[in-house]
């Protein structure tokens, strides 16, 4: 248990570092004050414009790789556990972005680094969620809409492959497969639970469309 709580709170630490929030920084503005208020990439694309979108996307889906697949190397020779302490990690991503401790508590929505765990777990999976969201995404034009679509899908895509013997999640040790599951509720039912504001717009037809090519607001610029 000591090692899966190290896994958990490394994660964390990497999971704080809010790229989209120390960009807008170096702007002169705080992003949290414009758009949705969030530090993610969405809101950072709305705000900031399409390069700075794809910057943070970028970064905030390293921070969780790099620790991820740092874990699977050092368990890699445990092919029933190490998918379990993976899992461990992300989840420490995950809250950590959601809840950084040096703002209030207060970060990003979790999409891009949720998406940067499943990298790391297995690419098919993070494939398939990319054509869950980009399907949901394109014929909606709510970004919103496909990130919540597809972390429900991978949420039951894992758990099927956990207990099908599929994919990377049906290697886990049988003994580890409930554990595994929370694991993965905890990472995609908290980033649909970040939505909830999204989704109450979305059931009022009041949501925004993001535009993908956008110079963003008019803030922080010379």
């Amino acid at each position: 248990m000591i090692a899966k709580l190290i896994c958990l709170f490394v994660g964390y630490l990497f999971g704080t570092f809010q790229t989209g929030y120390f960009l807008a920084k170096s702007r002169g503005f705080d992003i949290r004050d414009h758009g949705s208020h969030s530090t993610g990439a969405t809101n950072s694309l709305r705000v900031m414009g399409t390069g700075a979108g794809v910057t943070v996307l970028i970064g905030d889906a390293l921070k969780a790789i790099i620790p991820c697949l740092v874990v699977r190397m050092i368990y890699r020779d445990q092919p029933g556990l190490w998918p379990l302490m993976l899992m461990w990690t992300g989840a420490g991503v995950i809250i950590g972005h959601c809840f950084p401790f040096y703002m209030g508590f207060k970060g990003g929505k979790g999409i891009a680094s949720t998406v940067g765990v499943l990298i790391a777990l297995d690419i098919r999976i993070a494939i398939l969620w990319a054509v869950v969201f980009f399907a949901f995404a394109i014929a909606s034009k709510y970004v919103s809409l496909g990130s919540i679509m597809a972390m429900t899908f991978v949420f039951f895509c894992q758990v099927f492959c956990l207990f099908r013997g599929l994919l990377v999640p049906g290697t886990v040790d049988p003994a580890f497969r409930i554990e595994y599951a929370l694991l993965a509720f905890v990472i995609s039912g908290l980033a649909v639970w970040k939505h909830r504001s999204n989704i109450g717009r979305l059931l009022s037809g009041t949501e925004s469309k993001v535009k993908v090519f956008t110079r963003g607001m008019d803030v922080g610029r010379k």
